[in-house]
């Protein structure tokens, strides 16, 4: 077997920063700390990490630009825990869109794996409570038929919701991403189609997602892959047909202010 050519760099040891920074983050990550709480002041931190102040301000620094908590000044004052947020994890991959690493095409095909997975473990976990907000969405979804920006909205609410209903941590981290980002391509597609064509799309997109909701109350799996299949393909067809247009040459930040 020949000899892997590979080049590394010196191994060093971690940064006191660094290894600052890597248990603050775990201990948010794992709720052991939660949003709202307050962290010790910088000279604790350092008497209990046995480094310096300026090792403790840095992974604060680094704490603070990733979102994970805030700085706030005065008696009051101090580092507060902000949480793992949506915007923290949506915009790196806003990034790798935007540099075209991840296409829109990849985005889609991902999202409508993605909506098929929540909806199999909704079927399964859902509560009463998640049944009745996914009942409450599709009577309001009923309701904005003739109005497309408000239908995008509860669409978008729905995706959430129905995410929630699956009670997996990840499904809920994902959807909410990945259906915020597509969800302006997709209505900016529909958007294009004769009003006569939206208001029948519309009305079809209600039925669909009123049986998908129906069949998640019920548990009904087998229903929900054929349902769920077709509004994969319609969204995955909406959204691939944006090529022809001069959206997928702007900025992805144009894209999704929903």
């Amino acid at each position: 077997m020949d000899e892997l050519k590979v080049s590394f760099a010196p191994a060093t040891t971690q940064r006191a920063s660094d290894v600052i920074y890597q248990q603050i983050y775990e201990k948010i990550a794992s709720g052991e700390l939660k949003t709202g709480d307050r962290l010790p002041s910088e000279r604790e931190l350092a008497d209990q990490f046995h480094r310096s102040r300026p090792s403790v301000r840095e992974a604060l620094r680094m704490l603070q630009q990733n979102k994970l908590i805030k700085i706030a000044v005065g008696v009051n004052g101090g580092a507060i825990v902000q949480g793992i947020s949506l915007e923290s994890a949506e915009q790196p991959l806003r990034e790798l869109i935007t540099i075209g690493v991840i296409s829109p095409r990849e985005l889609a095909e991902y999202r409508t794996h993605n909506d098929r997975t929540c909806a199999y473990l909704a079927a399964q976990y859902h509560t009463q409570e998640d049944a009745a907000l996914l009942r409450e969405i599709i009577a309001r979804y009923g309701e904005a038929i003739y109005d497309s920006e408000r239908l995008a909205v509860i669409d978008l609410e729905f995706h959430k919701a129905l995410a929630k209903s699956s009670h997996n941590k990840l499904c809920i981290l994902m959807t909410d991403v990945v259906s915020t980002l597509c969800a302006r391509m997709f209505w900016d597609s529909v958007s294009k189609m004769p009003e006569k064509d939206i208001i029948q799309f519309n009305q079809f997109a209600f039925e669909n997602h009123s049986q998908i909701t129906e069949a998640v109350i019920v548990g009904d799996t087998e229903k929900l892959v054929s349902l769920m299949n077709t509004a994969g393909d319609i969204f995955f067809k909406a959204v691939t047909s944006l090529k022809k247009t001069a959206h997928l040459s702007s900025p992805f930040s144009d894209l999704t202010s929903l």
